[in-house]
């Protein structure tokens, strides 16, 4: 039975995986592309890609949407939520049905671990392979923020998962980054709050984004500390006035202690978040399993969509040697 590569993803705002699979067609690669929209088609089970022609699989995207006809308009908010949230875990059944029906080493990440990714745990990984990360703690109080502020002269605050867009009953968007808290800014701290996670607040030179790529790192220097809009998080965007941004080389001990690291996770493939600061230190912050890496590959010329393909097209060939 002739085998091909299964692309797990989305069809809208993915140009990511369009330009993969463009370079596939081109290649002349073998391979199935499965929006989470296309779900909604199957009619049963049965419909799911079969393990036995799949030689391997790139798990780039969940379905972050539904189509119209399943979304509830409910006048009240909250109620709309819950229900948009059940529809989401009902989905996400269905989707990690396929984790266990295709075989876990044809994977390119090890989709569980990926699904699963806990920030703390990856510090914690990073500090046992060598790698600094900043001094991180979860609070739950301003007496705590202020006892750490004795020993950290700022702090920043982010989500303990992931960062989302947050919208409100009008239709109107929210972006969530990091922030700062000093004592400049102590008084809009409440006495108690939901379980948080702070870090110190590196004074950097520039970040550093990595796409990882069966075990070779493609670095990006990014140059957004001198921008007031970028300073604290390079995500909040200055389409006016764009960071600058240049190909760069990590040091060889680092890029093996990140090697190490991603292997530990299971991980083929991420996107990295480094920071370097004022003396030169590399201190690392998290791992994207579906990062953009179109940011780091286009600017710097790596061409990773047509490298990420080849690598996929090598399963392939792999697969059909053991079944020879």
């Amino acid at each position: 039975m002739s085998q091909q590569i299964l692309i797990l993803s989305q069809s809208h705002l993915e140009g990511a995986t369009d330009a993969v699979c463009q370079w596939m067609n081109h290649l002349r690669i073998p391979h199935l592309r499965v929006n989470g929209e296309d779900f909604f088609h199957f009619q049963s089970l049965a419909d799911l890609p079969d393990n036995a022609s799949i030689a391997t699989v790139w798990y780039r995207r969940k379905i972050n949407s539904f189509p119209v006809k399943y979304s509830f308009k409910q006048p009240d908010f909250q109620t709309q939520y819950t229900i948009k949230r059940f529809l989401v875990d009902e989905f996400n059944g269905l989707h990690a049905y396929l984790f266990h029906t295709i075989d876990r080493p044809k994977w390119l990440n090890d989709p569980l671990s990926e699904d699963n990714l806990n920030k703390l745990h990856v510090l914690a990984l990073a500090r046992k392979y060598g790698i600094k990360t900043p001094f991180t703690e979860v609070v739950t109080t301003k007496a705590m923020i202020i006892q750490l502020l004795d020993t950290h002269p700022e702090l920043i605050v982010k989500p303990l998962s992931e960062c989302i867009f947050l919208e409100d009953a009008s239709g109107g968007q929210y972006k969530m980054l990091t922030k700062t808290i000093s004592p400049a800014n102590l008084q809009a701290v409440p006495e108690q709050f939901f379980p948080s996670l702070v870090q110190e607040k590196i004074n950097k030179k520039f970040e550093i984004r990595t796409v990882y790529l069966e075990g070779t790192c493609y670095s990006m220097a990014i140059f957004s500390q001198n921008n007031q809009r970028t300073k604290e998080d390079f995500r909040d965007y200055d389409t006016q006035r764009p960071n600058r941004t240049v190909p760069y080389q990590l040091p060889a001990e680092l890029e093996q202690q990140l090697h190490q690291l991603m292997q530990s996770l299971g991980f083929r493939t991420g996107s990295i978040d480094l920071m370097v600061d004022m003396q030169g230190n590399y201190y690392f912050l998290e791992i994207n399993p579906a990062g953009q890496f179109g940011m780091v590959s286009y600017p710097c010329n790596y061409f990773l969509e047509k490298k990420l393909a080849q690598a996929l097209h090598k399963n392939i060939m792999h697969e059909e040697e053991i079944h020879q």
